[in-house]
């Protein structure tokens, strides 16, 4: 079976992306189910480039805790210090309304046997302090075809979520690690798929079913013959553990991270 990745996510040298509708993000994010704690990352680049903005996250099980994906800290086999990211909630207008600095991060990623692994790619942020937003709560969950919103920030999407609507369905490979693709994943029961358009700036953004119900995080797209579709992390009971940890200020120190 030949596999491809598209997205920075799993193969972040290549350069082909899916080529998306600018109508599945319009910024209608707005009001949306669990809109309200969802944010963009600004980071600095490796060697202090010009910042840049990488991704989305979401506050969850406390309201300096955020959860998003652990690759927007790994680009092109670099590294990225949480430290030097801010987490931004912007109001209605496009304005910023609150921002706090990264104190650490907490992840599976940050063990380098780890790192690539598309099953093990979520990161738990802690925040230098409380946003005045109540914190997404979610529960581990069984996952069958169900209708799912993206909330998240593409890049290039304005300054407001974006809400892009599809269908969230069981991963449809099993274990697989194929270098020449630029692919790695474990555990496939901890991914879903998804019918759901995104863009970079995407990943780390929140899935949510009917009645504001937490689906999962999203990592990328990839594509299986001739199909392609997103994929996600679950929220099962691996990562509530994180998040409460983290939330509960248990994580372990910041870790020195440095380029390869």
């Amino acid at each position: 079976m030949m596999l491809r990745c598209v997205s920075r996510v799993l193969a972040s040298g290549l350069a082909a992306l899916l080529a998306l509708g600018s109508s599945a993000h319009a910024n209608e994010g707005a009001g949306a189910a669990g809109s309200d704690g969802v944010g963009r990352l600004v980071c600095a680049a490796p060697g202090g480039r010009a910042r840049v903005e990488d991704g989305s996250g979401w506050v969850a099980g406390a309201a300096d805790t955020v959860v998003t994906a652990a690759h927007i800290f790994f680009p092109a086999g670099e590294t990225i210090d949480p430290r030097s990211c801010i987490f931004r909630l912007y109001g209605a207008d496009g304005t910023v309304r609150a921002a706090a600095r990264v104190r650490y991060m907490r992840s599976p990623w940050t063990d380098r046997r780890m790192r690539g692994d598309s099953a093990q790619d979520v990161a738990v942020l802690k925040l230098d302090h409380p946003l005045a937003v109540t914190p997404v709560v979610a529960q581990p969950r069984g996952l069958g075809a169900q209708a799912v919103r993206l909330l998240s920030f593409p890049a290039g999407g304005g300054d407001g979520p974006s809400a892009a609507s599809g269908e969230a369905h069981a991963f449809p490979l099993g274990p697989v690690h194929d270098a020449v693709a630029g692919l790695r994943v474990s555990e496939p029961g901890r991914l879903f798929a998804s019918s759901v358009a995104s863009a970079p700036g995407s990943s780390g953004g929140l899935y949510v079913a009917r009645g504001g119900m937490v689906v999962g995080v999203h990592v990328g797209r990839m594509c299986s013959g001739g199909e392609c579709f997103g994929f996600g992390v679950r929220f099962d009971a691996a990562l509530m553990a994180m998040v409460a940890a983290v939330a509960a200020d248990q994580a372990p120190p910041p870790l020195r991270l440095a380029s390869r």
